[in-house]
């Protein structure tokens, strides 16, 4: 084969030739993301204009894009306005809700939570407290990855997970070593103090009256300063989420007794637990369990 016949890709490779990297073992390329994302899950829903606002608070990671309507989305008590093809993207333990703009009744999304190996969420921080607008090519890919999820079989789940690792990146990419993530103001700095107290020891015997202690209020400036902030939720309400998430979390992926699991969500003994899970699963723990083991079988 002739120089002139020679694929252009392959001339285009011929011009690195000769040149040697300083080194054969380090100081190579590396990704702004070494870690790949796991255990995808997709929901593409709409909200309602019935159903009263709430606030919601996850272990997982999750992307959400608006696909029509807008919108205000509000994540620990900042505001973020939201339109179609915008995304965000929620952190474990994040508090938010969402509040539609402009008299729109309803806003529709696509959701896709996730988790990271070893739990390791550090890579993303850059892209926390930001909203992300996507380009037309990546909403595309957001339409395989969705597919995937649902069955098509043009494209298969682990292609699916590299092409949400290449969203993620494009945005890591575009905002790497930034430091103009969004923070509260000085106003805010009490209703955080407490948030954050609560989800570092929602594990333990929380009230109301320990948190009026801790923060020097009365128990109802506690209470005014929750339901202000995050719509549907008072202080019992919020550590009973974060203790039924931590419960599921440990039930899913942990061989731990339930009695270690009720005693690690700050229930003082199995019964309360089990009442308080089934009120809210509509399961016990121990059923919980054994559907999840269940179907993993099924798989």
């Amino acid at each position: 084969m002739s120089i002139s016949q020679t694929p252009e890709w392959i001339r285009d490779l011929l011009e690195y030739h000769g040149k040697r990297p300083d080194s054969l073992v380090s100081g190579g390329m590396e990704s702004l993301c070494p870690l790949i994302p796991e255990n995808v899950i997709v929901r593409v829903d709409s909200n309602s204009s019935i159903i009263p606002k709430e606030t919601y608070v996850h272990q997982r990671m999750i992307l959400k894009t608006i696909l029509s309507g807008k919108l205000n989305t509000i994540i620990d008590g900042l505001s973020f306005p939201m339109k179609a093809g915008d995304s965000v993207l929620f952190f474990p333990f994040q508090f938010h809700s969402s509040i539609d703009a402009e008299n729109c009744p309803k806003h529709s999304f696509a959701a896709i939570s996730f988790t990271m190996p070893n739990n390791d969420i550090a890579p993303l921080l850059p892209l926390k407290n930001r909203v992300l607008h996507l380009p037309s090519e990546d909403l595309t890919v957001l339409n395989e990855i969705v597919g995937a999820f649902y069955g098509n079989n043009d494209v298969s789940h682990s292609q699916a997970i590299l092409k949400l690792y290449g969203i993620l990146l494009n945005q890591l990419e575009k905002y790497a070593g930034t430091a103009d993530i969004a923070r509260p103001g000085k106003g805010d700095d009490i209703h955080r103090q407490i948030y954050d107290f609560i989800r570092e020891n929602f594990d333990k015997k929380l009230s109301l009256k320990s948190l009026a202690a801790q923060f020097g209020c009365s128990p109802e400036n506690i209470r005014k300063i929750v339901q202000r902030n995050y719509p549907g939720l008072t202080p019992g309400k919020l550590i009973a989420k974060l203790q039924m998430q931590e419960a599921v979390e440990l039930l899913e992926n942990t061989d731990n007794p339930i009695g270690d699991i009720a005693e690690k969500c700050g229930f003082s003994d199995v019964f309360t637990f089990s009442k308080k899970f089934r009120k809210v699963t509509g399961r016990s723990p121990r059923e919980y369990r054994m559907s999840i083991n269940h179907s993993q079988e099924e798989s």
